[in-house]
């Protein structure tokens, strides 16, 4: 499967995916550059920006992260989560621009999260 960023890019002239898919690289960027308190104080951030869906996400996700890279792939999780709830809810017929194997992907995602 791609990369979920590459079929969540397809949506980027929407503000709230734009807005989501920058979260995303910088979240990746902090962690390749190995800039673990940035990508902590970012994931924080991220934490605040979707209270209700963080609870809901740790409610069920019992097992907190220890060390920086179960951090940084819960946070990559949750992340593929949300580009999935914020496509379905904010575009109308996104499908339209997916391709097959793509729908079922999202489609996937949503299952999961509801």
């Amino acid at each position: 499967m791609t990369d979920y960023l590459k079929i969540y890019e397809k949506f980027k002239d929407v503000k709230e995916v734009k807005d989501y898919i920058d979260d995303i690289i910088l979240l990746r960027h902090h962690y390749a550059t190995q800039q673990y308190s940035q990508m902590q104080d970012h994931i924080r951030k991220l934490m605040n920006k979707h209270l209700v869906e963080t609870l809901a996400w740790n409610a069920v996700n019992t097992s907190q992260p220890t060390t920086i890279e179960q951090s940084y792939i819960n946070a990559e999780h949750f992340l593929q989560m949300q580009g999935a709830k914020i496509i379905t809810k904010t575009v109308k017929n996104y499908a339209q621009r997916l391709s097959k194997e793509e729908i079922e992907f999202v489609k996937s995602l949503e299952v999961i999260r509801n």
